[in-house]
């Protein structure tokens, strides 16, 4: 997968790394253990890591009844 331009390849985002909790580094199976802002030839972007956005709140007193009806 091609690394777009505002991510920034590092192991903590790598689909194959897994975080250590008590001193954030990285376990790869292909290097070892790494720090979290290496990265190697097998990296892989990890596509679940992104934060969706929130859906727009829609304000119901702009529509009407007529903004819905078929008949003209």
């Amino acid at each position: 997968m091609k690394v777009s331009k505002n991510q920034v390849p590092m192991c903590c985002n790598c689909k194959r790394g897994r975080v250590i909790p008590l001193t954030k580094d990285v376990i790869c199976p292909i290097k070892g253990v790494v720090s979290a802002s290496y990265h190697c030839k097998k990296y892989s972007f990890n596509i679940f890591l992104i934060k969706s956005k929130r859906k727009r709140a829609i304000d119901k007193e702009e529509f009407s009844q007529s903004d819905f009806s078929i008949s003209e």
